[in-house]
């Protein structure tokens, strides 16, 4: 999947623009592009339309498994509305898909932050954790995750993925045992 899928005009020349300017940038001046004020890169305010369409588009990308073409939009999204927990979920979740675990955590803490407790988003937060090695926080993650789906209605494989996860954590050596904190 190298080429970019069909999508709406105006979506794709702002994809292309993001891939551009990240093969052609160097770290200082990416830094600058994304820095409020007069050095900073001045774009017109997106429209709420606008918004949904580039949104549409990367959530499509990744139920097509084309997380590289959506990570852009997703990080797009998250810089023009950086309180809109869809989008620094669906920033999460590319960067989680592209094995970006440390930055798919940030985005998922921040959604967290943003939208309050969803045990879907600690389950995937926990299994970032995991992917980096922490296990302690990844239990308090899988913890959290149980007391929200008690207070919530929780779809059931989400409480059986979180079960899945915490049963297989719990069985590596140096992990707390079922029922102590």
């Amino acid at each position: 999947m190298n080429e970019l899928p069909r999508a709406n005009p105006q979506v794709q020349a702002l994809l292309e623009g993001c891939n551009d300017l990240l093969r052609r940038a160097d770290v200082h001046e990416l830094r600058r592009t994304f820095q409020p004020g007069p050095q900073g890169l001045q774009l017109d305010e997106p429209t709420p339309e606008q918004l949904q369409d580039v949104y549409d588009t990367a959530c499509r990308l990744c139920n097509e498994g084309n997380f590289r073409f959506a990570a852009p939009l997703a990080l797009h999204l998250v810089t023009c509305k950086p309180g809109d927990m869809r989008f620094s979920y669906l920033a999460g979740a590319c960067m989680h898909h592209l094995g970006m675990h440390a930055n798919a955590t940030r985005f998922y803490c921040y959604t967290l932050v943003n939208g309050g407790d969803n045990a879907a988003i600690l389950y995937r937060l926990a299994e970032c954790l995991l992917a980096l090695g922490d296990g302690v926080n990844a239990e308090k993650a899988l913890d959290a995750a149980i007391e929200v789906a008690r207070d919530t209605e929780v779809p059931q494989e989400v409480l059986a993925a979180v079960d899945t996860l915490f049963d297989s954590l719990r069985s590596q050596p140096g992990s707390r045992q079922k029922g102590t904190a």
